[in-house]
């Protein structure tokens, strides 16, 4: 692409990040590799609503679930490196957990252990630091497990799991691990995994949080018709104004499910080396973009379809692509590769929704798709 070209299209990527801001979101981030000789940085609306302080692409996000895409990498290293296979039932590690002897190893981070999920339930406590432990046996509490391999259904509880069996199997905590085999080789500075290891909390942006007053008799209704996802209620009330959630969902409650946090770079600079084979050898790479099921979603509001290990098939602008979204309260992110041009896309935002059809918590798919759209107008 020519420098007018490259100009053209920063103008245009800015113009469509100023417009997601004018629809009401706060702020946000975005990076795009592949599209041009240098990484496009961009950024909209404000880190602080407290003195108007701007983004700039250097602050950081709340990545929620895009962190599992960096757990399972390195998920994948270790167990390589210590000689276990994949299809390793998880009872060597994990003995009192029912069904242990039919779970396997790679299960945990493909959606498909039949474990019972305890992000709903989880109560909000801003100040608790939970063990890991203590998730999984909260998510016992929410319901049976069901059938290992019987559904892909998304889960957090297998990916908490995963974060244990890395730290029994290297003896190290897991953000040490995530920073020794997938931050360091690619020198991504600017990514935490911040329940397990120190990051400039100064560098991160507030999130804002949108909770509404739903009709009394839609109050109670379940996440896939639009209630809540969260339970805020005891630290967020209901109010049409945006509310700052920056501290209610405490990281140590996300652990390997969701604790990163990072810029839109090295977001995008992660998953791009990630999918082409540049952080790990080409047969652990293929299983865990190749060897896919197709999703079955307990929310609304996504655009994951078909599940390998840590990274998803989904459809933006009409093509397929490849990788991650998350949310926290407050905060929501997408990062995809569109393998056939080498493009790779990561949004980050700091406003988000418990109501998974609610334009705060899911509006980003919409620009999303404007941006790959308009990335791959300009190459074509």
């Amino acid at each position: 692409m020519s420098k007018t070209g490259d100009a053209a299209l920063r103008e245009d990527l800015q113009a469509l990040l100023d417009g997601f801001i004018a629809r009401g979101i706060v702020g946000a981030s975005l990076a795009v590799t592949g599209a041009s000789e240098a990484p496009m940085l961009l950024a909209a609306g404000l880190a602080d609503c407290v003195g108007s302080v701007p983004v700039t692409p250097d602050r950081l996000f709340k990545i929620g679930s895009c962190t599992k895409t960096f757990v399972a990498a390195a998920l994948m290293s270790v167990v390589r490196e210590a000689g276990v296979p994949l299809e390793a039932p998880v009872a060597a590690w994990f003995p009192d957990l029912p069904f242990a002897e039919r779970i396997r190893v790679r299960q945990l981070v493909a959606h498909t252990a039949g474990l019972p999920e305890f992000e709903f339930i989880m109560p909000m406590e801003p100040g608790r630091i939970w063990t890991p432990t203590e998730i999984v046996a909260l998510a016992y509490t929410a319901g049976p497990p069901g059938e290992p391999d019987a559904a892909c259904a998304y889960n957090n509880t297998g990916y908490v799991l995963a974060g244990m069996l890395i730290e029994r199997l290297t003896g190290h905590p897991l953000a040490a691990e995530i920073r020794r085999r997938v931050l360091a080789p690619l020198d991504l500075r600017d990514c935490y995994a911040a329940a397990g290891e120190a990051f400039p909390r100064e560098s991160l942006v507030r999130g804002y949080y949108h909770r509404p007053a739903p009709p009394p008799e839609l109050e109670s209704r379940p996440v896939a018709e639009g209630g809540e996802m969260w339970r805020v209620g005891e630290t967020l009330p209901y109010s049409d104004d945006l509310q700052d959630s920056s501290s209610v969902f405490p990281m140590t409650g996300a652990y390997a499910a969701g604790d990163m946090v990072g810029t839109a770079a090295d977001l995008a600079r992660f998953l791009g080396a990630l999918v082409t084979g540049k952080l790990l050898p080409p047969d652990i790479t293929a299983d865990m973009v190749e060897n896919r099921r197709p999703g079955t979603m307990a929310t609304p509001g996504t655009r994951l379809r078909e599940s390998g290990a840590g990274v998803w098939l989904m459809r933006y602008a009409g093509h397929d692509v490849f990788g991650h979204q998350g949310s926290m309260p407050g905060y929501v992110t997408v990062m995809v590769h569109h393998r056939d041009s080498g493009v790779t896309v990561a949004l980050t935002t700091n406003t988000g929704s418990g109501n998974r059809l609610s334009f705060y918590a899911s509006g980003l798919h919409g620009l999303v798709d404007a941006i790959l759209g308009r990335v791959l107008g300009w190459m074509g």
